[in-house]
């Protein structure tokens, strides 16, 4: 590297530039980072209280539940009484990666609070011998979880993290890359330069090929005649975290008409917070192996998401006969800004005890989100006071998904506008719920959620089982207890981009998630 790499100057290379630049995110390294971060962001996973989880949230058409405000807001219409609710979660991820045939299995546990509201009626009259209602709504609802651990580790001799540095760097003078002092921030800002592009060369991990002064090549990778290749075996290693929520502060307005309508209006004020961790390291135990005396490197990428929007929410249930209810929903698009902050660090070591560290700035970049428009209807029957069995459709409109500059630049999301609309579908939703009440005061649950992924040429979609039970007294506290199951999902797996016409190891990542709930309350 700049530690010299002795060849033969006559050798000439030609190698052409890669115009693909991975993002940061392992699982979906060869899609835009934005475009990945709108369909993130704009997918809805309904968490409730415990009766509607074990239901499987399918309350369009039942309401009369905090956990219903954020699937209807009609919901609060329902209610002749005043009531309180909490319900604590406990969210268990698991995930298993096959990566260069070797698998591992990694688990997190965290607690958090799924929903918290009250609904207070304060006046009912009769006119014309109808009973009319108004009743108001205070609900904080989580409605997306991205918890989630993985590790993955396997030995290659076919490719590298940093041949795909080096390819990604081509094309730009090496004076581009070159930090001159601790408060030179220039190659950070030069456009389409990746930042670990330039933390590699500024830790000594790349260097210039023969008589070329913008190509380049990684330390892990020799130069055999007029060919390119990996030195020796190479251990990789790569953790990654993700953690945070996106929760809705609703204020709602509800209220009955008669017996038979009931309206509702929904505020909802979304709060995200999304944190992503990774670390990903090569070694080898025989530097003698690698021209430039290779060790080990480790690259860490540290990233945080916030953002809070405001959207919409109209909703309404009907009774037409004795037991049958119908809802209907409509949801206005999500306004939302969002603030990226991220940071990367590189740490080289050498078989001579040479070791560099380079940390990069902070980068920050804010810009707007308009999440899809979605609409709901349900069905369910009340067989008296045994048993209710419900059915919930929503549609979500992904590829009217679309974003904007913070300041209102005009173009520069059209890239990931245009790939929104034309890669992602209109995403057809279903749930559906079961109550029996065996005795009075009791009640079992199951349910079952379908929800479609948003990239339309993907068959990978999230189902969610789940079953629960509920008690109450005549006294007004009540009690219900929920399990919600993730049913295993796999996604590709690829540590960096292919490059040069050599394909990184592709290896799979499955998901799984278990979620406890657990709600308390009051009715006065």
């Amino acid at each position: 590297m700049k530690k010299g790499l002795f060849i033969i100057a006559s050798v000439l290379f030609s190698i052409a530039a890669q115009a693909q630049v991975g993002n940061n995110d392992a699982l979906n390294i060869f899609q835009n980072p934005y475009v990945s971060s709108a369909t993130l962001f704009s997918q809805t996973f309904y968490e409730g209280t415990a009766r509607t989880a074990a239901m499987g949230n399918a309350f369009t058409a039942l309401g009369g539940d905090i956990g219903a405000l954020s699937l209807n807001p009609a919901s609060s219409g329902i209610y002749k009484y005043s009531e309180f609710s909490i319900s604590p979660s406990l969210n268990l991820t698991g995930g298993k990666t096959n990566y260069l045939s070797e698998i591992n299995n990694e688990f997190m546990a965290k607690p958090g609070v799924s929903s918290l509201g009250y609904v207070g009626t304060f006046n009912t009259y009769k006119r014309n011998k109808k009973n009319n209602s108004f009743n108001i709504a205070f609900a904080i609802n989580k409605v997306n979880n991205f918890n989630s651990r993985m590790y993955a580790t396997g030995t290659t001799n076919q490719s590298s993290w940093l041949g795909a540095a080096a390819s990604a760097a081509q094309g730009f003078v090496s004076t581009q890359l070159d930090i001159t002092s601790s408060s030179d921030t220039y190659p950070f800002n030069v456009n389409g330069l990746p930042w670990r592009s330039v933390l590699a060369w500024n830790t000594n991990l790349l260097d210039l090929l023969p008589d070329s002064n913008k190509d380049y090549i990684g330390a892990t990778e020799n130069i055999n005649g007029s060919n390119i290749v990996i030195g020796g075996n190479l251990d990789q290693q790569f953790v990654r975290e993700t953690t945070g929520n996106q929760s809705e502060i609703i204020i709602n307005m509800g209220g009955s008409v008669g017996n038979k309508l009931f309206l509702g209006a929904n505020i909802g004020i979304q709060s995200l917070s999304y944190t992503d961790y990774q670390k990903y390291t090569e070694s080898t135990t025989n530097s003698s192996l690698f021209q430039t005396d290779f060790s080990s490197f480790t690259h860490i990428y540290n990233q945080h998401t916030s953002g809070v929007g405001v959207n919409a929410k109209l909703g309404l249930i009907y009774i037409p006969v004795k037991n049958l209810r119908l809802g209907a929903t409509f949801t206005t698009p999500t306004i939302m800004t969002i603030t990226d902050e991220w940071e990367e660090k590189i740490t080289s070591n050498f078989g001579d005890g040479y070791s560099q560290t380079v940390l990069s700035p902070i980068g920050e970049f804010s810009y707007n989100l308009i999440s899809p428009v979605k609409v709901g209807a349900g069905v369910a029957y009340v067989f008296g006071t045994s048993a209710i069995l419900s059915a919930d459709f929503e549609g979500v409109a992904y590829n009217w998904t679309r974003l904007s500059s913070e300041d209102n630049i005009s173009g520069e999301f059209s890239t990931e506008n245009n790939i929104m609309s034309n890669d992602l579908r209109f995403a057809k939703n279903f749930r559906l719920g079961l109550e029996v009440k065996p005795v009075p005061g009791f009640a079992l649950r199951a349910g079952y959620a379908f929800y479609q992924n948003p990239n339309a040429a993907s068959e990978n979609h999230n189902h969610i089982i789940s079953a629960g039970a509920g008690f109450s007294n005549k006294k007004g506290f009540f009690g219900d207890f929920a399990v919600q199951h993730k049913v295993k999902a796999a996604d590709s797996l690829k540590l960096y981009a292919d490059y040069q016409g050599i394909e990184s190891p592709e290896g799979t990542f499955t998901s799984s998630g278990l979620r406890v709930l657990m709600t308390f309350g009051f009715r006065f």
